[in-house]
């Protein structure tokens, strides 16, 4: 999540978010990959407001970012960055609120309410009352869309094209045909990509809350 830069650069890569590669070798084979996002190294913000940490983000064939889903840390005031082509989406894990502001408007981020804003905009935060994290996801407007949701009871999903699923708080066990008895401690999650097994997701004990992201690529109609 580029906050603090006047322009989308990517300091993973150094070149625009535009043109940011994936590493795998083969893109149309299925996978399956764990999360740690307490072991992602964080990078400063060029205004050392904060830090970021990209955990999963994918590109098309041509090596162009088409999604990228990241963790910041939010320590006061912050201008967002301009992604002309994303649309873009916020999720406050810590309790409180975020105000986000734009030539648009005001929107308020809620704890485990997902916001959406275009990446279009100029968006600045208001200064947080105390520290916060919140999780960024964006897709490139012409080439995917992407759902994020959160939720606090049993649930069974069949997977997007590209899913994951990260724990908020409290232990969820994840199984499939696949997968058996996976746990999910918080702050960890799964990564799946062309898999359409059905996933049944249980928490364990109160309180627990899991993140579902499900990028899905957009259908082109052919023209009439």
């Amino acid at each position: 999540m580029e906050l603090d830069l006047p322009n989308p650069i990517s300091r993973y890569s150094g070149e625009a978010l535009g043109h940011l590669k994936t590493h795998r070798a083969d893109e149309n084979l299925p996978s399956v990959r764990f999360l740690d996002c307490t072991s992602v190294s964080p990078e400063p913000w060029v205004n050392g407001g904060g830090t970021t940490r990209t955990l999963a983000r994918g590109a098309n064939p041509a090596g162009v970012a088409d999604w990228r889903v990241s963790l910041a840390d939010l320590k006061g005031a912050a201008r967002f960055s301009q992604f002309p082509g994303f649309e873009r989406t916020l999720l406050l894990i810590d309790d409180g609120t975020v105000d986000l502001h734009s030539q648009d408007g005001q929107l308020l981020a809620r704890t485990g309410q997902p916001v959406q804003f275009s990446g279009d905009l100029h968006v600045w935060v208001s200064l947080p009352t105390k520290p916060v994290q919140v999780l960024n996801v964006m897709a490139r407007r012409e080439a995917c869309r992407a759902k994020v949701s959160v939720a606090t009871n049993a649930l069974r999903i069949t997977p997007a094209s590209v899913q994951l699923l990260i724990s908020l708080s409290g232990q969820w066990s994840l199984s499939s045909e696949l997968l058996k008895n996976v746990t999910l401690s918080p702050m960890h999650g799964i990564w799946i990509e062309g898999r359409s097994e059905e996933l049944d997701l249980h928490h364990v004990g109160p309180g627990a809350k899991l993140v579902s992201i499900a990028i899905e690529p957009n259908v082109r109609t052919p023209a009439q």
